[in-house]
């Protein structure tokens, strides 16, 4: 055989190798379309106490990695983010008490001896890295809804304090320090139609005065088109191709120039006054389509977080539907959390066929979620996107036959593991069954769009 005969051939199976779709048992591996934002290929760590094997507990971060945990509690949202320095960041802390209900919850994990709150304290104190110090750097509350803060009740006990009841958010906050907590802003400035009640924000509150004094930490409302307020702490000059964009909060929606923003919200910030000369209750906005959204970017590898946005009202009010200008700044990411757990009247066809996502993360709490038309919506905007649920109720999985076969995992902790660079990723799953964090699932590597 020739050496141009030779060349050929393996030209020809290197394109193969690059071009490979995944067939429901192998990983996605597509080159990529954006070489001008391409860096130089880091190997990952090779040492066998990095090796990722089933059954074994899933080794800590490591510098260069960026790690984004789901954590499941099966009482709503948790997501511990660990960027390519160590800064690192918490998203809503869950909490839910809901029981009895006609959208039943999905069972507590590991079980209801142990409280939402300390769920999500074990495992970030497992996995925080040794140059965090022992703290959180960011605190968020994406809105102000129990399975994304915490419920509150007159019987919930003190933090040693005394000063704030533990609760999702208040819980972990109160077990571990952090620097600042980010949220959309006082719930006064506006007003949404099913916010949480008055005793939960003020006991939120409390805690938050508390943290200021206990741990010199800072409040501060998350705003729209900045990407200064959430930034590497440790070692920004090596990585700068990572980026943390503010999407959305508080109606407010990034232009895509600069750091501007804009909403087509109605000015309630006076709200008894609004009220004395409009009885339209309904022009108040959801406190979903008000939650805090954003874009992460690093090297090639992108991610998109949107809190609870929706769609709901928009043919009477199309400011409700917070989605379709979101749309309009956004393009491709390779992995996506659900908006909304994944339910009717989110996730949009308009704001999918943006993100075309390779994987979908779905924190599911209750039987009605993810719903049937929102996975056909999905997949008709991605066809071979991946998707995991941390929870998956038996009623539910009757309910979405068509698409079963289809779902990577439906229960677990889901850990997003991007390697150095930023060019190619994998996805595990973890059993929530206890606290031992054991890999049950390894899916990828994925290369980067």
């Amino acid at each position: 055989m020739t050496k141009r005969i030779l060349i050929a051939l393996l030209s020809i199976a290197i394109i193969s190798v690059s071009c490979k779709k995944d067939d429901g048992n192998g990983p996605v591996v597509i080159p990529s379309t954006h070489p001008e934002t391409e860096q130089p290929e880091q190997k990952p760590a090779t040492d066998d106490t990095y090796t990722v094997v089933k059954g074994k507990v899933l080794p800590p971060w490591q510098e260069g990695y960026l790690d984004i945990h789901s954590i499941n509690s099966g009482r709503g949202e948790s997501f511990f983010y660990i960027f390519p320095d160590g800064t690192t960041m918490l998203i809503d802390a869950a909490g839910s008490l809901l029981k009895d209900d006609p959208k039943p919850p999905t069972p507590p994990k590991p079980n209801g001896d142990i409280t939402s709150g300390q769920v999500i304290t074990d495992y970030i104190k497992h996995y925080l890295p040794e140059v965090s110090g022992g703290k959180i750097n960011y605190l968020m509350v994406s809105h102000f809804h129990s399975d994304h803060m915490g419920s509150y009740s007159s019987t919930l006990p003190y933090h040693s304090s005394g000063k704030f009841r533990k609760t999702g958010i208040t819980e972990v906050g109160g077990n571990i320090p952090f620097d600042v907590i980010f949220d959309r802003g006082k719930a006064d400035n506006l007003p949404s139609s099913d916010m949480t009640s008055t005793s939960a924000m003020n006991n939120y509150y409390n805690f938050i005065n508390w943290a200021k004094t206990a741990y010199g930490a800072t409040d501060e409302r998350f705003i729209a088109g900045r990407n200064d307020q959430i930034v590497l702490k440790h070692d920004a000059s090596k990585y700068t191709s990572f980026e943390v964009r503010n999407l959305a909060a508080n109606g407010y929606v990034w232009t895509g120039s600069g750091t501007l923003s804009r909403t087509d919200m109605p000015d309630l910030s006076d709200l008894q006054a609004w009220k004395k000369s409009s009885s339209d209750d309904a022009r108040l906005p959801y406190e979903n389509i008000l939650s805090c959204a954003l874009h992460l970017r690093y090297g090639m590898f992108d991610w998109f977080c949107g809190g609870d946005i929706q769609y709901n009202g928009r043919n009477t009010y199309p400011y409700k539907d917070i989605e379709a200008p979101i749309a309009k700044v956004m393009g491709h990411v390779e992995v996506m959390k659900a908006c909304h757990h994944g339910t009717a009247n989110t996730n949009s066809q308009t704001l999918l066929n943006a993100l075309t996502p390779d994987a979908m993360i779905v924190g599911v709490w209750r039987n009605v979620q993810p719903n049937y038309d929102t996975m056909g919506r999905v997949y008709k905007a991605s066809s071979d996107c991946q998707i995991f649920t941390t929870n998956m109720t038996d009623d539910n999985k009757v309910t979405l036959a068509d698409y079963m076969n289809r779902f990577r995992e439906t229960s677990g902790h889901i850990v997003v593991r991007v390697q150095p660079g930023g060019r190619v990723y994998s996805i595990y799953t973890l059993d929530d069954n206890d606290q031992e964090y054991k890999v049950k699932g390894i899916f990828g590597p994925y290369s980067c769009k």
